[in-house]
C-alpha cells in the first residue's frame, strides 16, 4: 500500500505563501485548498495552473476540512481576521489539524482561538528573501525558525527536511522579534546598501555596469562570509584601519547627507564589531587597534 501525501491548505498565496506551497507540492505534498481573496484574471490561471486539483476559494470559510496542515501566509495585519473566520466555521474538526502562520513577528498567541478547538499551533517563518510568486527553489535550503507546540513542531521538522532546510526552534517570542530584526538587518540593508551605492556612481556609470560592479562585489562579499568567522571577511579602509582614507569618503559625501548618515553609522558599527573581535583579535596590533579609536571619533563628529 502506498502512503498517503501529506495534505495541506493555503490561505494567502502570496510570495511566500505561494513560494512554499508549490515548493511542498513539487516535494510530494498535495494541496487541497488555496484561498485567495479577489477575483479572476491571469493570476487566477495562474494558480489554477500550478495548483490544478486544488479547491481555490474566495473565503476562509469556505476552506476544505480534508487536510493535516493549514499554512496562513497573508500580511500581518490580515492574520486576525482569518483566524477568527476559520474558528467560526465549526465543520472542521481541528483537533486533528495543525496550524502554521509564516510571519516573522506576529505572535503564536494569534492561533488561539484554533488551539481552543484542538488545532496544534505554531510559526514557521521562512528566513529568506521572497522576492517573487511561484518561486520554489527559494524555499529549499533556507533556515526556518519555529516557535510553538510540541505537536506543531513534529510536522514542522517533517517540512523542513522536506525542503531540505534547516529548523532554528526558538524558545520566546523574544526571540523570534530578534532574529526577525536580524533577518531584516542582513537582508533588507543589503538591498538598500547596494542601490544607495548604485545612485551614487549613476552620473558617470552606466546602470548595467553599476549592476555589474555591485553584483560582482557582493558575490565575493557573500563568498568571504561563507569560509571565514568574525570579521576576517571585512575589507576596505576599516578593515586596514586607513584613517586618510575615511576622512576622504566623509569629505566626498558631505552633499549627500542621507548617505553620509548611512556611511558613518555601519562604519561605527563595523569599527566596535573589528575592537571586540575574539577570533581575529592576533590581526590587530596596538597600533591598528589605535588608529580604529581614531576612525571612530572620526565617525562621531558631527
Amino acid at each position: 500500500m502506498t502512503k498517503r501525501a501529506t495534505s495541506f491548505c493555503l490561505i494567502g498565496p502570496g510570495k511566500v505563501g505561494s513560494s512554499l506551497a508549490t515548493a511542498l507540492e513539487q516535494s510530494g505534498w498535495r494541496c487541497r485548498c488555496v484561498v485567495r481573496k479577489g477575483g479572476g484574471g491571469s493570476k487566477l490561471s495562474r494558480l489554477k495552473s500550478v495548483f490544478h486539483d486544488a479547491d481555490i476559494v474566495p473565503h476562509p470559510s469556505l476552506v476544505c476540512s480534508d487536510f493535516k496542515i493549514l499554512l496562513i501566509a497573508v500580511q500581518d495585519d490580515k492574520i486576525q481576521s482569518v483566524v477568527t473566520e476559520l474558528s467560526a466555521f465549526r465543520q472542521i474538526d481541528w483537533s486533528s489539524k495543525v496550524v502554521f502562520h509564516t510571519s516573522g513577528m506576529k505572535r503564536v498567541g494569534i492561533l488561539s482561538p484554533l488551539k481552543k478547538l484542538g488545532a496544534a499551533v505554531g510559526a514557521l517563518h521562512p528566513i529568506a528573501a521572497f522576492a517573487n510568486e511561484y518561486q520554489p527553489e527559494a524555499a529549499h535550503g533556507i533556515c526556518y525558525d519555529f516557535f510553538g507546540d510540541k505537536a506543531a513542531l513534529s510536522f514542522a521538522r517533517q517540512i523542513t527536511k522536506l525542503l531540505t532546510s534547516r529548523l532554528i526552534v526558538l524558545g520566546s517570542e523574544r526571540q523570534r522579534a530578534l532574529l526577525h530584526i536580524a533577518s531584516a538587518i542582513a537582508s533588507n540593508s543589503t538591498v538598500v546598501a547596494v542601490r544607495s551605492a548604485e545612485k551614487l556612481i549613476s552620473s558617470f556609470v552606466s546602470p548595467s555596469d553599476a549592476k555589474a560592479l555591485t553584483a560582482g562585489l557582493l558575490s565575493s562579499t557573500v563568498r568571504n562570509l561563507s569560509t571565514n568567522i568574525g570579521m576576517k571577511s571585512l575589507t576596505g579602509p576599516l578593515a586596514r584601519g586607513d584613517v586618510e582614507v575615511v576622512s576622504e569618503h566623509i569629505k566626498s559625501l558631505e552633499s549627500e547627507r542621507a548617505l553620509l548618515q548611512f556611511y558613518k553609522s555601519w562604519s561605527q558599527l563595523g569599527v566596535e564589531l573589528l575592537l571586540k573581535d575574539e577570533h581575529n583579535r592576533s590581526r590587530y596590533s596596538p597600533n591598528k587597534r589605535r588608529t580604529l579609536k581614531e576612525i571612530r571619533r572620526l565617525l562621531e563628529e558631527k
